[in-house]
């Protein structure tokens, strides 16, 4: 286990200095020889301290007689890792403190040795529910490690669900939603395969939609291989349902990658029509392409495109669905990085979402329909920019979701998906059409 909680420092480490959590831990394990088991104890390691990195740092501080940020970073990382252990791994509190400095000593930092013993074991005894904040932000950001930035959002937009919203984060949720292949199989014959795999499994809400519990990847198995399903949170599968696209229509997904709403899609068409898949990115085409070769889908070309730009050779569609990028705040809880955005690029982000739904209006068939969904819960990137497109689009009207879950918030057919009140995912989707 001593070379797990080394590989896990170092991987903070790099962490720290640029990087995305998933990418730079996938990296560490590729690259080592550690068992299953070390490799799970430094996959939670690791992420653990990456969602509670400012409970920690704020613990940290308060044993400390210079700045945290002041320390080499492997000896900050090592405090991390052992004081995570202690407080929320039930590693018993003496040997995490002398695992972190026997690693000290491991990774030629003996100087320090004496500093992290005692900073530990003082930090282990910090308890954040009991300590007196400035203010009730500051409270809020370090109970649940969230950036000041992203605290101040939900505070002035959701005052009254803002804790709720952050209590959720530390409620991962146990189950993974499926989209059916409908194509292929139905919601019951893919529940009972998934049985006989040992993959507890039932219909979820959504119409096509399986819920079930993996004890490993859910894109593991035979059932995945032969393209019964794909992976999609519920409030995915509802902005690609509302779209509400049909046999022989030709739609466009115009921020497609990796290809999970436009698997839905192809699917509600019956494997009928046209539909086109783009992405800016280039890389991530490939992701699109190898979905619909797994699950059979014919009728999908995927392209390389700029939806922020008018493209001629994307003609006019029926259907058009645009998930644009936005700063993610309705995932924190998939993706922790999020937790710590500074929201400094927020106005470069809204003009890039108003120009991608402006190029996308420029294609729809007169009677056609538009999903603008997002995976964020600032109204700024929401109702904002679907009410700045209405007024500017009077051809355009909204309407009401044919599909939505228990809990979701309707506002002028606007629905917003909070997390903690829907599910765990926080989302938005707006259903527009042309006269």
């Amino acid at each position: 286990m001593n070379q797990a909680r080394r590989t896990a420092v170092l991987a903070l480490v790099r962490q720290e200095e640029n990087g995305f959590s998933n990418l730079v831990l996938n990296a560490f394990l590729q690259n080592t020889q550690l068992e299953n088991r070390d490799k799970a104890f430094v996959s939670a390691l690791f992420y653990g301290v990456t969602e509670r990195l400012i409970t920690l740092d704020w613990c940290l501080q308060q044993c400390l007689s210079r700045p945290l940020n002041k320390l080499d970073a492997q000896v900050r990382a090592i405090l991390r890792s052992g004081l995570y252990q202690a407080k929320y791994m039930q590693v018993p509190a003496a040997v995490a403190v002398n695992e972190s400095v026997a690693l000290c000593r491991k990774m030629k930092k003996t100087s320090a040795s004496g500093l992290v013993n005692a900073v530990l074991r003082k930090a282990i005894a910090c308890d954040v529910e009991k300590a007196q904040f400035k203010t009730q932000a500051e409270k809020l950001s370090v109970r649940y490690s969230v950036g000041a930035a992203v605290v101040q959002i939900l505070m002035e937009q959701y005052p009254q669900e803002c804790e709720h919203i952050l209590q959720s984060l530390e409620n991962p949720p146990k189950e993974t939603w499926l989209r059916c292949n409908t194509l292929k199989t139905t919601v019951e014959e893919l529940c009972a395969q998934l049985e006989r795999q040992g993959v507890p499994a039932k219909a979820g809400s959504i119409p096509g939609s399986v819920v079930a519990r993996f004890t490993g990847s859910p894109a593991a198995g035979e059932a995945f291989a032969s393209g019964l399903y794909h992976v999609q949170g519920a409030a995915s599968q509802l902005a690609a349902l509302n779209l509400q696209a049909k046999p022989g229509n030709r739609v466009l997904d115009l921020c497609a990658a990796p290809g999970g709403k436009s698997l839905t899609l192809a699917e509600c068409m019956e494997n009928k029509g046209s539909l086109v898949s783009c992405d800016a990115v280039q890389s991530r085409l490939s992701l699109i392409q190898q979905a619909f070769d797994r699950c059979g889908i014919t009728i999908g070309a995927v392209m390389h495109n700029d939806a922020s730009v008018h493209n001629p050779a994307l003609g006019q569609a029926d259907a058009i669905l645009c998930d644009v990028p936005c700063s993610g705040l309705g995932i924190m809880a998939k993706k922790p990085d999020i937790r710590y955005k500074t929201m400094e690029d927020v106005e470069q982000l809204h003009q890039l979402q108003r120009e991608i739904l402006t190029c996308a209006a420029g294609y729809l068939k007169t009677g056609g329909r538009l999903v603008y969904s997002t995976c964020t819960i600032d109204k700024r990137e929401n109702e904002q920019v679907v009410e700045q497109f209405l007024h500017t689009h009077p051809e355009f009207s909204l309407k009401e979701p044919a599909y939505q879950l228990d809990g979701a918030r309707l506002e002028r057919g606007m629905m917003t998906l909070l997390p903690g009140e829907t599910g765990p995912d926080g989302f938005f989707i707006a259903i527009m059409e042309r006269a």
